[in-house]
């Protein structure tokens, strides 16, 4: 629970937000209902806590790509969030990087560090004349579910063009929400983790927001964007330390965490509003899930895949 949220009341949204509440949380109120999921200071700490997450499962690597260039660096992130992560990237590069954090909500901090930006845009937009051109980097973390699914290919090309010619990169990374379990393990009857992620992304199918994982669709639309040289990495997430390796046990321990933060959060419009499930029905589904996620015996997981991948075209060389 949040710091500022107090038993029975309902989680607080940052200061002087603009936005709507309901079922019981605080929404977006620029360009409503695009992003289906909470801004309220409760959502702001389940995001921080998935960076944690990630730079465990990822043992420290902010990102797949060596940034130090011998030049500050010109990096682009897409739907930032809180800018945690390109707080971070900002906070720990050897030459201060420039930094674009861009998001469709004004969600980030006041205070960021020298030499990073940040800027509330919609990556829908038919024109991104106003985001940072020749990058060396583009990130996109944990969007699928926020973009419309017809529009991937789009994002993909207009993000080739961004990229600094035959050298920039691009870095997607993704969580799977299919639960899997390990035959070491017993596989739960009647799974509520299963049962909550077949309503989880039919309900998100339904609102043209697919968050379906399909590296090989994604590869797909990316090669039809013109990029090549791909480098998929897949980490797999336990939803509980039940493992005896210590760096799987710590990974499992925050992702439980996120998990529990999280499902609430990420559930309610989709759910509700898609699927005509009462607030309490989805609130109980949730329950039953971090109940099962609980349970030792059960060696369940998600897979993260990420995809580092290089320009293969030019873009407008020369652009700023």
């Amino acid at each position: 629970m949040s710091p500022n949220t107090i038993p029975g009341q309902l989680p607080q949204p940052p200061q002087l937000l603009q936005g709507f509440w309901a079922h019981g949380r605080f929404y977006g109120g620029w360009r409503p209902r695009k992003y289906p999921f909470p801004i309220d200071s409760e959502e702001l700490n389940r995001l921080d806590l998935f960076h944690k997450f990630f730079l465990v499962a990822r043992k420290k690597a902010l990102c797949a790509n060596n940034l130090n260039l011998g030049r500050p660096a010109k990096i682009l992130d897409l739907g930032t969030g809180t800018g945690i992560w390109a707080i971070n990237v900002a906070e720990e590069s050897q030459q201060m990087p420039e930094i674009m954090a861009v998001d469709l909500n004004r969600i980030q901090p006041p205070l960021i560090p020298r030499g990073m930006e940040t800027l509330q845009f919609d990556i829908e937009d038919p024109s991104w004349d106003s985001l940072m051109w020749n990058c060396d980097l583009i990130h996109l973390r944990m969007l699928f579910g926020s973009i419309q699914t017809d529009l991937w290919l789009d994002i993909y090309s207009k993000a080739l063009d961004h990229l600094a010619p035959g050298t920039g990169s691009l870095e997607h990374v993704e969580i799977d929400w299919v639960p899997r379990w390990e035959s070491s393990g017993d596989l739960p009857e009647n799974s509520a983790f299963k049962q909550w992620s077949d309503a989880f992304l039919k309900a998100l199918d339904l609102f043209n927001r697919s968050a379906r994982v399909s590296t090989h669709h994604t590869r797909h639309l990316m090669e039809q964007a013109g990029f090549c040289d791909f480098r998929e990495q897949t980490v797999r997430c336990y939803v509980n330390p039940w493992s005896p390796d210590a760096w799987e046990q710590e990974t499992a321990r925050w992702f439980n965490l996120g998990l529990r933060h999280c499902l609430d959060a990420m559930s309610l419009m989709p759910m509700v509003e898609r699927l005509g499930m009462t607030v309490e029905e989805v609130k109980d589904l949730c329950g039953r899930v971090n109940e099962e996620n609980l349970k030792l015996r059960y060696h369940g997981y998600c897979m993260s895949p990420s995809s580092p991948i290089q320009a293969g075209r030019h873009g407008p060389a020369g652009r700023m």
